[in-house]
């Protein structure tokens, strides 16, 4: 039964990695601005505020973080950090392998969004492994309390005891690695302004199969 709910946690994670938007996901890169541009980046308290500015032609050290379906940050490195909310009222459906294209009314931002993204997903082959395992028992544990020398009784109460011991498991690493081109896109009339590009790698071990831990007495 164990072996089975793996099997399908295996498949849940694949699915997840099926849209760029996964919580959490940077790609780091740069952004080449070719020229002078307007955005408008987050401000004041907490940064709840957005403020419209100018950035100048240059090559920044640059990231963009998937914060949910609705909401990406373009944050710039520079004489100082600039961050760029690209933020909807509906999910922006960013693909995890196709093109992309984002109009500026739906992001509140003076430029369009155009890129393609591509990510491939690659296993290892399956590895096996004795480990150390712990699970919890609960255990019926007396002892002879005295209120005075010749007054003593025993009491009994159930406690939760932690067992640890070895068990036999099978495992593999996923490693999903992630491309972006995008190109920031003068609102309505296909300019290029900015082109960024920036990538993603994470490595995680899914474990195929748990064996019982047993426990060495």
């Amino acid at each position: 039964m164990k072996a089975k709910s793996r099997v399908l946690k295996n498949v849940l994670c694949l699915l997840a990695v099926t849209v760029l938007s996964a919580s959490c996901v940077t790609l780091d890169g740069r952004l080449d601005v070719k020229q002078a541009m307007s955005a408008r980046k987050k401000s004041g308290f907490l940064n709840l505020k957005t403020k419209e500015i100018r950035i100048e032609p240059d090559l920044y050290e640059a990231s963009l973080k998937a914060n949910s379906d609705k909401s990406f940050t373009l944050k710039l490195e520079g004489r100082e950090k600039i961050l760029i909310p690209l933020k909807s009222e509906k999910d922006l459906n960013v693909p995890s392998n196709g093109r992309v294209f984002i109009s500026h009314s739906e992001i509140n931002q003076p430029f369009d969004v155009s890129g393609v993204i591509t990510t491939d997903i690659t296993l290892s082959e399956r590895q096996s492994a004795i480990e150390e395992c712990s699970f919890n028992v609960t255990e019926n544990h007396c002892k002879k309390i005295c209120e005075k020398e010749d007054s003593c009784k025993i009491e009994c109460k159930d406690e939760t005891v932690t067992m640890h011991g070895h068990h036999f498991v099978e495992f593999h690493f996923q490693t999903i690695h992630r491309d972006l081109a995008m190109d920031l896109l003068k609102q309505e009339k296909g300019e290029v302004l900015a082109t960024f590009h920036g990538t993603d790698s994470e490595t995680s071990r899914i474990t195929d199969f748990e064996g019982r831990c047993e426990v060495r007495r």
